[in-house]
């Protein structure tokens, strides 16, 4: 046995992985296709960690790893990628058949292995089976994962177009809709990209017969991946899944938001923009936008807002969203809310912005503000 530092923290990852995907599939809270196919995608990369950790550990050899038990992870990767994606920005839209045919990979690999496993058995004794055994173990070792890379790049390029597309159609506000966060998301592409690229230099590193060609740092890369998935994952499933609750709740109730009277005209149509449409809960508004809604110059607005408000557009605005969150954090029905839902369905666009603010606007963190008001 080979037993180091390395291919115990592959080992973490593995075990990892599995409990969380145990913890999805017996949680009622995580009844969700966007979270059974990320629980899919952690079990999948883990699995792949596992057979490889086997081989390093000596508890197999490179031979028996490709006769036995191997089964390309790897190809399933790209197929549960994407359903992923299309699931998390589109919850209630369904796979279609063409979509399908991202799986025809592992299919196609799987049936490969296991001919290469029968062949082995039966213990070919003609040279022309024999030659075939060999080519198909060729084929598994270097050229499957080859083609799993390549197959990887081209389902990322795809994601990514879903992704700026979905960002696309989410950019004009709308009320009572849960407008994701996707840097996590993207981080995690772009993470994907390196660990891809690794892989494919250490493939044909391996392929052309360097010694001490090491596999360590794509298997490291797995395992602190599957640790970023499972935990950013579940934690913006979850943050997103309140902000819902928090609109559903949002509408059976009177908002504590406070409008002065005034004569100006501007400020009446500015209140009635920013206020009775609800545009303050917009993390995107800007002075630019909300001057050109309201047809003014920048210039001109913002000085009629500090003439007659006695405060800077972006304080007012604030203002507003501190108020929206008080209502919430003074809610017993919101006790168990994060601060981070409450701070982004109230029109912040981070935590830090919404600590920030409320500190600035009261005097106390958000935090304080909750554990003063609700018992």
């Amino acid at each position: 046995m080979n037993f180091n530092i390395y291919n115990s923290l592959i080992l973490a990852g593995v075990i990892q992985g599995i409990i969380f995907t145990l913890v999805v599939l017996l949680t009622k809270r995580y009844k969700s296709k966007s979270v059974y196919f990320l629980a899919a995608l952690i079990l999948t990369y883990s699995f792949s960690n596992l057979q490889y950790y086997l081989q390093d550990i000596r508890y197999v050899d490179y031979t028996e790893l490709f006769s036995t038990f191997y089964v390309p992870w790897s190809d399933l990767t790209p197929a549960l990628l994407y359903c992923y994606v299309i699931s998390y920005l589109y919850p209630s839209r369904k796979i279609t058949k063409k979509e399908l045919l991202f799986f025809s990979l592992f299919v196609f690999t799987f049936i490969i292995s296991t001919i290469y496993k029968i062949s082995v058995r039966i213990e070919p004794k003609s040279e022309t089976l024999e030659n075939i055994t060999l080519h198909l173990r060729y084929y598994i070792a270097y050229y499957a994962d080859l083609i799993a890379a390549t197959f990887s790049i081209i389902t990322l390029v795809i994601v990514f177009t879903i992704i700026n597309k979905y960002i696309k159609e989410t950019a004009e506000f709308k009320y009572n809709f849960v407008k994701l966060q996707l840097n996590w998301l993207k981080k995690t592409l772009y993470i994907l990209m390196v660990l891809i690229a690794i892989w494919v230099l250490l493939v044909v590193m391996d392929m052309i017969s360097l010694d001490d060609v090491s596999f360590y740092p794509i298997w490291l890369g797995i395992a602190i991946l599957i640790y970023w998935l499972g935990h950013v994952g579940i934690y913006k499933y979850g943050i997103d899944e309140e902000r819902q609750k928090i609109q559903q709740k949002r509408k059976s109730k009177k908002q504590l938001l406070v409008k002065n009277k005034t004569k100006h005209i501007i400020i009446e149509r500015l209140k009635l923009y920013l206020v009775d449409e609800k545009r303050f809960l917009d993390s995107s508004l800007t002075l630019e936008k909300t001057a050109q809604a309201l047809e003014l110059s920048q210039g001109h607005l913002s000085k009629i807002i500090n003439t007659e408000l006695q405060i800077s557009f972006s304080d007012y605005i604030n203002s507003l969203r501190v108020e929206e969150a008080k209502s919430y954090l003074e809610d017993s029905e919101f006790s168990n809310y994060t601060l981070v839902a409450i701070g982004l369905e109230a029109g912040f666009n981070s935590k830090s912005a919404f600590n920030a603010s409320f500190k600035k606007h009261t005097g106390k963190t958000p935090s304080e503000y909750k554990q003063q008001h609700v018992k």
